[in-house]
């Protein structure tokens, strides 16, 4: 099983290494050389797919994917190049009998110390037949994926925040205010204890909120403006946006008040302009527009967040809110995914589309108008 070319230049040990982490292990794992033939194969690849070491080894990933999937595969392989990892890709492969599987596809980069591409490594999650057709509508779980969201990753972080930050808030809570307090404080000094008084009261009503949420569950809605929204969110990242150099353009129309969270639709507007500049990583003309109005034909508010960054393959729009897919290294793939249960709580939806700019674009839709 297997590839002779490893075998034969393999030290002993590593030998040992490899069979124990990676032959032997549960997860399906199958390697592609850099011409995009089948270099090495786990056990379990092997029974998922029903091959023999011998018969898979050098076969051209064309004889594992479906012809009209080979485009989408290789745009996914071009994604992985330069994410270093996409994971959680919703995909069919071809077993030897010619038969389907459906599975979710994570794609590793294997590059060099100078960040050439060597091949990939391809992991499988099978899917089972009622499973995927569940799947096709990403609503059915909504219910049990808000109990996993909140007993998992909220109940872990807000129990950590807990501890972890409420002490620290209070310490720079208390400093600013004795700072406050100054007779004759130095230029600035005033200020800046107001912005970081400001600034942390408002990490405590988010750490609050986050435990209320996953007690409750339920966002507590009032009457808003999308613009003080979007303007708090702003001004919680623009000392990151402007030490990466990146313009934000803003256009704000008349429109009314909707209904609902602002903590939540801070952090909601937060993670979509965090996410848009670390599109823009390195760009030398990045830029950022949110926009917000009234639609009138659709009788909805919206906020729509673009930016001019490479954007997204058409082929990964239905995977984008699928949870745990991701295109980041470090990224947990959960961001839309969430972004998109708040929206539901508002009665709202979540578009995301290509910019006219060649960028992403996020638009967030109110229906629920005072």
């Amino acid at each position: 099983m297997m590839s002779k070319k490893i075998g034969a230049a393999a030290n002993p040990i590593y030998k040992s290494l490899f069979d124990a982490v990676f032959f032997k292990a549960q997860e399906p794992m199958l390697v592609l050389d850099r011409g995009l033939a089948v270099l090495v194969v786990n056990n379990s690849a092997l029974k998922l797919l029903g091959w023999s070491g011998q018969d898979i080894n050098d076969k051209p990933v064309s004889e594992l994917v479906l012809g009209k999937d080979l485009k989408d595969f290789l745009e996914l392989l071009e994604l992985a190049s330069r994410n270093g990892v996409v994971r959680n890709y919703r995909f069919y492969m071809l077993t030897a009998s010619k038969s389907i599987v459906r599975l979710f596809l994570t794609v590793q980069a294997l590059k060099d110390e100078a960040g050439v591409v060597n091949g990939y490594c391809l992991s499988f999650s099978p899917v089972s037949p009622d499973e995927w057709s569940a799947l096709k509508d990403p609503h059915v779980f909504k219910n049990a994926a808000r109990k996993l969201n909140r007993l998992t990753s909220m109940g872990q972080l807000t129990a950590m925040f807990a501890h972890d930050i409420k002490n620290p808030l209070h310490v720079i809570l208390s400093t600013s205010e004795l700072l406050g307090a100054l007779e004759n404080p130095p230029e600035g000094v005033k200020t800046g204890a107001e912005l970081i008084e400001r600034n942390a009261r408002r990490a405590s009503k988010i750490v609050k909120t986050l435990l209320d949420f996953s007690r409750s569950g339920m966002c507590r809605l009032e009457p808003y403006s999308l613009e003080t929204a979007a303007d708090n969110a702003l001004e919680l990242i623009d000392s990151s946006l402007k030490t990466a150099k990146v313009r934000v353009e803003k256009k704000f129309d008349r429109a009314p008040k909707v209904f609902l969270d602002p903590h939540y639709l801070h952090s909601v507007i937060y993670n979509l302009l965090n996410n848009a500049a670390q599109a823009l990583d390195g760009a030398p003309d990045g830029r950022i527009s949110v926009t917000s109005g009234w639609l009138e034909k659709e009788g909805e508010v919206f906020l729509t967040i673009a930016d001019n960054g490479p954007g997204f393959e058409s082929a990964m729009a239905d995977n984008l809110f699928q949870p745990f897919f991701t295109t980041k290294e470090n990224g947990t793939g959960l961001g839309l995914y969430l972004a998109r249960q708040i929206m539901d709580e508002h009665g709202g939806r979540i578009i995301v589309a290509s910019s006219p700019e060649g960028g992403a674009m996020v638009s967030l839709r109110f229906k629920k108008i005072v």
